[in-house]
């Protein structure tokens, strides 16, 4: 900064008294131009705000510098003019004949800066002897051609209003001036080349730079179109190359600022590219309306609507597939970068499409396009809100990570981890993410089907484990009790049987008995294979009713009568059962609600108590929960500290 900040604060005084010197001569005795004049001018204070922004937050480098010097030779010349122009009028200010000699002359020095801020765009001069002198050339071009200028301006039509004490001969004055002219045209094109070498040679940063003042050339040439259209319409005069020149010390140094503090703030490689290609499309379509209006006029007449109607008509059809194409190679030229991404992507989801890439290979495009390896895609885990990466296992993002959400209309979808976090990096991502949306949801959605049917599969699993162990379980208490007890017996009676005679009618009855209590045997065992409560023959309520009458706490039961399945009466009273049995163990309760009603051709359970509550993981309602996810229903438990408990489930009545 302390390089930088005398040559920022002689340049701000320059400007000030400049300033000063042209609101004098708008507002002063002088009246030159009014206050139009000194509104166009005020604009040259703008490269030296921008410069002491710069100097502030990037002083390191010469451009700050360079922005006060555009400021400088432009309000400094204007100042020079603007004194020669008061001589002859009714304020003239001293020395305004000599100024006004010189005022005719110094407009190249309104270029100095320009070209000093070419030369040292964006991070100080090329390295060499060569551009060295090519930065002493500049002034002393400028003065090559104020010198010329002074020596001949006594031969020009009309003469100016001061005559020039030096004058060259007439023969030499042409000679002169193309030669002086020359010397400037020269340094302008060394300048230029400079930035296109730098732009060439540089870095991905340096021409990311460089494109920012691309796109205020482009802007500068619009402009400069168009104030020579109005003028050659005659619509504005003179004043409609104020838009021109205000574009000039406006945008230039604006891009220059923006390179140099923020040069990826926005897509400036897309806006390049759109405009290059609206800019050609324009231009081409504009010259095929003239065309064919000149063919068709003289065909049908140069007054034929006809043919005014055929040009547009043409120019139209050519318009938008042009444009589509022009738009690709500008897109090649100055947005290689999104250009190649968008391709790389569509290729991708094209493969997809056709069945030879896998979408969950998205990751690995994505890595590669944007050439971060460190690129990670976690999709939402919709049941416990937390990150899967792409092969389902559970990620926790770092706190220090990277992060860029993906959303679609209605809800977050994932994460993008970065390697990298420039804000040009996130659009790219943003743009590749969104053109990749096919694969990464595709993937998300066969993530989810495959959780599916692992925990349908592990439901199915413990459903049948749970039925094996139950069946074992009965067949265990019928073998060791019923099943004995009934063996006892039999075998009581055969015993006393056999001391009985065979033709004895008590001996046929006794044989009857015997098996009868064979049968009851078989029967128990195939109860096993299907326990279900008898009092569930007289209705769900009505087994409901008895259940709740057994409890030890009092029970608040509202039970409608509805026709169901077997399966889902079972279920329910289970499921009401083991509730109040969990309660009784954990709850602390003083009361129990039970409703069961039907609903949309669900049955709807739901069992409350007034309790201390209790975590999810000590209900036991795991048997329960996959028995009802097997009847295609769901169940939830609410739970919290001093709130009591709520089961809640539902199921289809014809399950």
């Amino acid at each position: 900064m302390s390089r930088i900040h005398p040559w920022m604060l002689a340049a701000s005084v320059v400007c000030i008294g400049a300033w000063t010197a042209l609101a004098y001569a708008a507002f002063g005795p002088a009246r030159l131009d009014g206050g139009w004049s000194f509104a166009v001018y005020l604009v040259g204070l703008v490269p030296l705000g921008l410069g002491w922004l710069i100097a502030v937050r990037a002083p390191a480098g010469p451009v700050a510098g360079a922005l006060a010097g555009v400021a400088v030779s432009m309000l400094a010349t204007a100042a020079v003019e603007v004194w020669g122009r008061t001589h002859g009028t009714r304020g003239p200010w001293p020395g305004s004949g000599f100024m006004a000699v010189l005022g005719s002359a110094v407009w190249s020095w309104q270029l100095v800066g320009f070209l000093f801020l070419l030369l040292v765009f964006p991070a100080g001069l090329l390295p060499g002897r060569r551009w060295r002198a090519a930065a002493a050339s500049v002034p002393l071009s400028a003065l090559v051609v104020t010198v010329a200028m002074v020596a001949t301006m006594n031969h020009y039509d009309p003469p100016p209003a001061a005559r020039s004490p030096v004058s060259v001969p007439e023969p030499l004055w042409g000679p002169v001036m193309v030669a002086a002219l020359a010397v400037l045209l020269a340094v302008v094109i060394v300048s230029v080349s400079g930035v296109v070498l730098r732009y060439r040679r540089g870095d991905e940063r340096t021409r990311r730079q460089g494109r920012w003042l691309v796109l205020a050339a482009m802007v500068i040439v619009l402009l400069m179109v168009l104030s020579w259209v109005i003028t050659s319409l005659g619509w504005a005069g003179p004043a409609a190359h104020s838009g021109f020149l205000i574009g000039i010390v406006v945008l230039v140094p604006a891009a220059v600022a923006v390179a140099v503090l923020r040069h990826d703030l926005f897509e400036i490689d897309r806006i390049l590219s759109d405009s290059a290609a609206w800019a050609l499309t324009a231009a081409i379509a504009a010259g095929a309306f003239a065309a064919s209006a000149v063919v068709l006029g003289s065909l049908l007449g140069q007054d034929s609507r006809a043919g005014l109607a055929g040009a547009v008509f043409l120019a139209a059809i050519i318009l938008m597939p042009m444009f589509r194409r022009i738009h690709r190679v500008t897109g090649r030229v100055f947005d290689h970068d999104r250009t190649v991404i968008l391709a790389g992507v569509a290729d991708f989801v094209d493969r997809v499409r056709d069945g030879t890439a896998e979408p969950e290979s998205v990751q690995e495009i994505l890595r590669a396009l944007l050439d971060d390896p460190q690129l990670v895609l976690l999709l939402t885990e919709a049941e416990h809100g937390g990150y899967v990466d792409l092969q389902g296992l559970d990620v926790t993002p770092a706190e220090a990570s990277i992060t860029m959400p993906m959303r679609t209309a209605d809800a977050d979808i994932g994460l993008v981890l970065l390697g990298r976090g420039s804000a040009r990096r996130r659009r790219r991502v943003r743009l590749a993410v969104s053109a990749a949306r096919l694969p990464i949801e595709v993937s998300r959605l066969r993530l989810g089907l495959r959780r599916a049917l692992a925990e349908a599969s592990d439901s199915r699993r413990r459903l049948v484990s749970a039925a094996v162990a139950e069946r074992r379980r009965l067949e265990r208490d019928l073998h060791d009790g019923a099943q004995q007890h009934l063996l006892a017996i039999g075998m009581q009676l055969r015993a006393a049987q056999r001391r009985l005679d065979p033709d004895d009618p008590v001996f046929a009855e006794l044989d009857q008995a015997v098996d009868r209590l064979e049968d009851t045997v078989g029967e128990l065992r195939r109860l096993a294979h299907g326990v279900r409560p008898a009092s569930l023959d007289d209705g769900l309520s009505v087994a409901l009713g008895r259940l709740s009458d057994r409890c030890s706490l009092p029970v608040d039961l509202h039970a409608q009568e509805v026709r169901t399945s077997d399966t889902v009466s079972a279920t329910a009273y289970f499921l009401v059962a083991e509730a109040m049995t969990n309660v009784l163990k954990h709850a602390q309760a003083t009361r129990i609600s039970v409703r069961v009603h039907q609903r949309d051709d669900h049955l709807h359970i739901t069992v409350t108590d007034d309790g201390i509550g209790a975590p999810p993981a000590q209900l036991s309602l795991t048997a329960l929960r996959d028995r009802v996810g097997a009847l295609g229903g769901t169940l939830t438990v609410t739970s919290a500290p001093r709130r009591g408990t709520t089961v809640e489930a539902a199921m289809p009545c014809g399950s």
